[in-house]
This record gives C-alpha cells, structure tokens and sequence, in this order.
C-alpha cells in the first residue's frame, strides 16, 4: 500500500515540512482473529451512518459499501441517513447532538469536519467536537481542465497563469472546500494567481469546465476517473506520490518542476460523537478495518480511483487528525467565510 499522502506546506507557510506518513493498524494480527468483542449490550439496535452529501455521489457510495459490510459483522442494519445542506455542516452537527452510544456515526469528509469549520466558527462546531473512529479512504485530487485548454501539464499551466495573472479561473465547491484550499496551496507554492470561484457542488463544475464556462476544476480522482478516460476532460496533474493505476497517463504533481514535492489527498473517517464509550469506539474501529479489507471494497476502491493507504487505530485516527488541522490552519486562517 502507499502510505497516505500529506500536503507539502508552500515555503510561505513557514515552519518545517512535514514528513509523509504512513500508519499501520498496531496488531497486524487484530484483523486475522475472530471478531470477539467483550463489550455487551452494543450494538443493541440498527446503526445509522450518516453522510453529508445527497446520494449517488463518492461519499454516499462509499458509505452504502461500508455499511453493508459492517452491517453483517456488527449484526445490526447499518442504515445510510443522506443529510446535505450548509456544506455538510447540518450532518456534522447532527452527529454531535446525538446520543454517544456508538449507534450513529458520520462518514465524514475533509471539507465539513476539517476545513469549514477552520474558517467558519460561526458554524458552532470545531474538528475536536467529533471523534474519528476509522480511516474510510482516501484520493488524491486533479486538475482538470476542457480538452482543448491550451496547457497539457501542470508546468505548461503555471506557466500561462503566471504571464496572465488573473485571466484564469478555478472552480469548487464552495468556500473551504478541499478543492477551495487545496487550489490556494497549489498558487501559493507555484506563485500565481487564479481567480476562485465557489459553486454550491461538484457536479456543475465540471460541467462548466467542459462548456468552456470556467477553465479549471479541483475534483477528486475518484470523481473524475471515467471522464479523463471517455476524453471529455484533460487532468493536469495528479496530487499522489506515484501515478493512480486508473489515470495512469496523468503525471504526478512531483514530476513537475513548480510543483515537486507537493502531494496532497482528500479523506474521509468514519466518526462517533464525542465521550463514545473506548470500548464501543474499539469494537467499531475493528469492524470497519476488517469490512474495508473485504475483496468486494478493495476491488471498487481500485474501480473508483480511491486508495486506503493504512489502516488506523483510533488513537492514530486522532493524531493524523490533528497533524492535518496543523498542516492547514495556515492557509485557512487567510480564507473569509461567505
């Protein structure tokens, strides 16, 4: 597996660079023993795993194969809740309402539990209200561009960019978004300016890239796979350490020479609320380290572009958290909200 990928933080940011990371589940072993667990009472009743977005997008089939799979080794339904709105913000605050039992969980993204709230705190809710239970996977993004967008590569584009300054667009799905910040880290490090312009989704964003509307879109590799491969858009780049399998024509981020040493993924983690019982959040963590090892999720997760670098306990869930929170409260901090 390739470890999980960090954001290498622009020279402007100041302080020293962080380290790629890779983190495995302490107790290889733990996932080849049976799964007895000593907590009785839980799960007494149907899971609920909600995901923040409307379905039919990554995040929602991603929780759908989840819980599936969790399902039959908890031996409860796991229920998938869609509740979009405010950028996710509604389920994550949902989620922090709920009874800490262990009975609902969040598949929760980057942007609503990480990056919005960084930038908005009017939202009521800081990354430390939620309880990271599980790495669910992770992609690395793309930038993407119409067909006959006059820059192949990464280089070619920060080139352009920088001898029109202004002149070029970028498009995300809203203010904080990972596209939004990741699109900042890029111009910071390369030295360029592009014009940001927040949608309220990813799906029009790509649609307006390919009617020439806007020139770039910052999207997953996840979402943007079979696009690139039936040529209706053209990928810059790539965020990863090494070239995605899928996209294997798409050049990493590192191959260039304005952008070496820049990788950077969009994750997501399955989260309880808050003062969840450690025994429940234990017995959830290896529930859904050995559902996400199932064949069927490592062939989709391979389909869909997607990557589990590691699997994490809770405590290294916390702390890769927090390196995250670190590594982008810089560039956060500069962001107004709308």
């Amino acid at each position: 597996m390739r470890s999980l990928p960090l954001a290498a933080a622009p020279a402007s940011h100041g302080g020293p660079r962080p380290s790629r990371r890779h983190v495995v589940l302490a107790g290889a072993a733990t996932l080849a023993a049976p799964l007895a667990w000593a907590q009785p009472g839980f799960p007494s009743k149907p899971l609920t795993l909600i995901v923040p977005f409307t379905a039919g997008g990554a995040s929602d089939v991603g929780a759908r194969m989840l819980g599936t799979e969790l399902g039959k080794l908890l031996g409860q339904t796991v229920v998938v809740e869609n509740l979009a709105g405010a950028g996710g913000a509604l389920a994550v605050q949902k989620l922090i309402r709920a009874p800490a039992d262990g009975h609902t969980l969040l598949y929760g993204g980057m942007s609503e539990t990480l990056l919005v709230p960084l930038i908005n705190p009017s939202l009521g809710y800081k990354p430390e209200d939620l309880l990271p239970v599980a790495l669910a996977g992770s992609s690395p993004i793309l930038f993407v561009v119409r067909p006959e967008f006059p820059a192949n590569t990464m280089d070619e584009l920060v080139a352009l960019v920088r001898k029109n300054p202004g002149k070029y667009s970028f498009g995300s799905a809203g203010i904080g978004s990972f596209a939004h910040v990741m699109g900042e880290v890029v111009k910071e490090r390369a030295g360029m300016f592009m014009v940001h312009i927040p949608y309220r989704g990813g799906q029009q964003i790509i649609t307006d890239v390919i009617g020439g509307q806007l020139d770039m879109g910052i999207t997953t590799a996840a979402n943007a796979a079979s696009m690139i491969a039936n040529k209706r858009i053209k990928a810059l780049g790539v965020s990863a350490g090494e070239r995605v399998p899928v996209i294997k024509d798409v050049p990493t981020f590192s191959e260039s020479n304005a952008l070496k040493g820049l990788q950077m993924s969009v994750w997501a983690f399955v989260y309880a609320p808050n003062n969840t019982p450690a025994a429940v959040v234990e017995r959830l963590n290896t529930a859904i380290n050995t559902a996400l090892m199932v064949p069927a999720l490592k062939e989709a997760r391979v389909r869909l572009a997607s990557d589990l670098p590691s699997l994490m306990t809770p405590a290294q869930s916390r702390a890769f958290i927090a390196a995250e929170q670190a590594l982008y409260k810089p560039v956060t901090s500069r962001i107004k909200p709308e």
